[in-house]
């Protein structure tokens, strides 16, 4: 892989991505999206066989089954509503959605459970986090939906780039569908005018961000500028916008990875400038507490002035200020008058990077098909997704769901241009749109079979230097060598 150089109603919940629990690896060596073993003429071996026929032969309708989780409110109505519109719009499929609980995690512990079982329970299509990629594909348990988009000549350049690679192993697209998201920048411009700053103008890089807060802080505008959760997509963020790998193996997409390269200088100054600012008074630090809404809540109860979070936290925080200012006063048409009757006038912005904004991979994740589905079941399967994948659907999926457009034309539609101008939550996801479109496709982030412990590895090193005063250098080399043995174990098996 190319490598460049190196108040709010409190009850909202806000949606967290939350890594599964750490699980034996299976054994299949990452080659099941390589299933027959056949040279295509390119040196690669061809994709399995989706197999579309089987559902013209089914006697009567297929039923198939998709199991979700960790997705509530806007999201899970807008998930069902196109379920109800696309078993309403034929009469071969018959699709039944069902959560699995409140989090991803959750979902991928039932889904893993019932497949050591054996007993003919799994779903025939799951929704489940791209972490979970390497662990799915060397277990055999799904099947790759390029197959299926080949097989039913769906263009799969029609993705964001972006998107492709980060779902991908060897080029080769697993998921039908993504829920896509990225990091970005929350900020009250309500603080930027009180400081004497430019509301339209944000830091592009950390440390901006920290002259940003020191200014806040001196002005006597917040407490702790800064609401910063212990977040390893963060992290892994400015690593890999600088061109830098967590893993071995270009970031385990040349090859499984073995070895972490946590202890680099880079990941060192970056954790460095975390401490330097959690000890001038300028970090809110919170742990990655599962469910935990703490760091939302700083930047609404104005103890902080900026936030760095998923896109997806777009709607919660739309939502702290619905009926006090309108779309046009927070975005394009800001006014300073309107403080006088909002103290939370949220703004967003590109990802402050190392060096610049916006540079960021897609996170998130995918509707898998189930390999050990029956043919009937895959295919029709296949028929949801490519249902998902037509444009007007995937607006909905943008506009009401919340996600990040995968389709490229959907942002040219007139209703997702509306959505961004005359929404509170499409004026704070446009920033985010925008980066995802740009993002580079050779920097797709991390890809490894036992992702969860890299997540504990990174963010263990992010609390310990916050909240125990730890060395930043010692951190992250205990953190590399506990990933790498994990890793180890992993490539042993």
């Amino acid at each position: 892989m190319k490598r460049p150089r190196q108040a709010l109603a409190l009850a909202v919940a806000a949606a967290t991505l939350v890594a599964a629990a750490c699980s034996d690896p299976p054994t299949s060596g990452g080659d099941a999206a390589r299933t027959d073993g056949e040279d295509d003429g390119d040196g690669e071996a061809g994709l399995p066989e989706c197999p579309l026929d089987a559902l013209d032969e089914a006697d009567g309708p297929v039923e198939v089954t998709l199991w979700y989780g960790g997705i509530g409110g806007p999201t899970e109505d807008t998930l069902e509503a196109l379920v109800a519109d696309f078993n309403a719009g034929q009469d071969r499929v018959e699709l039944v959605a069902s959560s699995q609980g409140g989090s991803f995690a959750e979902v991928y512990r039932k889904f893993e459970s019932a497949a050591a079982a054996d007993t003919g329970q799994l779903p025939d299509i799951v929704m489940l986090e791209s972490t979970e990629l390497q662990s799915l594909a060397d277990g055999g348990l799904v099947l790759p939906a390029e197959a299926c988009m080949d097989a039913a000549g769906y263009e799969v350049t029609d993705i964001e780039p972006a998107v492709r690679a980060a779902f991908s192993i060897d080029d080769v697209l697993y998921p039908g569908y993504m829920n896509v998201s990225s990091q970005v920048l929350y900020y009250n411009k309500a603080h930027w005018e009180l400081a004497g700053l430019d509301p339209d103008e944000t830091p592009q890089t950390l440390d901006e961000v920290v002259e940003v807060a020191r200014t806040l802080k001196e002005r006597g505008v917040s407490e702790r500028p800064l609401s910063f959760k212990a977040s390893h997509a963060v992290f892994v963020n400015w690593l890999s916008g600088e061109g830098v790998d967590v893993l071995d193996n270009g970031n385990g997409h040349d090859g499984l990875a073995t070895e972490a390269t946590l202890d680099d200088p880079v990941a060192v100054e970056a954790l460095e400038t975390l401490r330097q600012m959690n000890d001038e008074g300028l970090l809110n630090a919170f742990g990655n507490v599962e469910g935990s809404v703490d760091h939302f809540l700083a930047l609404v109860t104005q103890q902080s002035s900026m936030l760095i979070e998923t896109s997806t936290a777009s709607a919660t925080i739309a939502q702290a200020v619905e009926g006090t200012i309108t779309p046009a006063e927070a975005g394009i048409d800001f006014d300073a008058s309107v403080i006088e009757r909002a103290t939370l006038v949220p703004g967003t912005a590109p990802f402050p990077g190392l060096s610049r904004a916006g540079q960021v991979s897609a996170g998130g994740a995918g509707f898998f098909i189930v390999g050990t589905a029956d043919p009937a079941e895959q295919a029709a399967s296949w028929a949801f997704l490519e249902f998902m994948l037509q444009p007007e659907n995937a607006q909905r999926w943008h506009v009401e769901g919340g996600y990040l457009p995968i389709v490229k034309s959907v942002k040219d539609e007139p209703g997702v241009q509306s959505f961004w101008q005359d929404d509170m939550a499409g004026v704070l996801l446009q920033p985010a749109v925008d980066q995802l479109a740009d993002a580079d496709p050779d920097q797709p982030g991390p890809l490894a079979g036992p992702y969860p412990d890299l997540v504990d590895g990174i963010q263990g090193a992010i609390e310990a230097v916050l909240f125990d005063g730890a060395d930043p250098a010692a951190a992250l080399a205990a953190a590399q060598d506990d990933v790498t043995e994990s890793l180890e174990r992993y490539a042993a098996d």
